[in-house]
């Protein structure tokens, strides 16, 4: 059974999925505007932490996987079709696996092999291949 998700949140899985980290935290920054929960901040603070390892700042990176891991620990072990449980493992093995140092050269980070998380609802529904055109319109708006 499908459940309504926002279309941010639904574009958030498919530009994670993607490896486009900034516009995963842009589309669901937007919608953390108008829903100001934990869980949402959690998630972006995900994809964030993600875009600053792959920059090689990894304090950066450090502290914003911390923090996403303490919100979204309430939420566990699903939440709005995500498992929850799933994406806290992940940033502890990122956490061990990536060393305690304030920066990297990229191909350090590389060398490193963080696999990216592949993220997907539980309840079955379909994470969108396209940006919907509404959605378009809006990227181009904040350039």
């Amino acid at each position: 059974m499908t459940h309504d998700h926002p279309m941010e949140y639904l574009l958030f899985f498919k530009y994670v999925n993607e490896v486009d980290y900034f516009e995963a935290h842009e589309v669901l920054e937007g919608y953390w505007h108008s829903d100001r929960i934990d869980f949402y901040k959690g998630l972006i603070q995900l994809a964030v932490g993600l875009y600053h390892l792959n920059a090689g700042n990894i304090a950066g990176f450090r502290q914003l996987f911390t923090r996403a891991r303490e919100l979204l620990t309430p939420y566990a072990p699903e939440y709005r079709a995500l498992n929850v449980q799933r994406v806290l493992d992940y940033l502890d093995d990122c956490l061990i696996h990536v060393p305690n140092v304030v920066e990297m050269e990229r191909e350090e980070v590389r060398a490193l092999a963080v696999q990216p998380i592949q993220l997907w609802l539980e309840d079955g529904t379909a994470i969108p291949e396209q940006v919907p055109p509404e959605f378009l319109e809006r990227d181009e708006e904040d350039e």
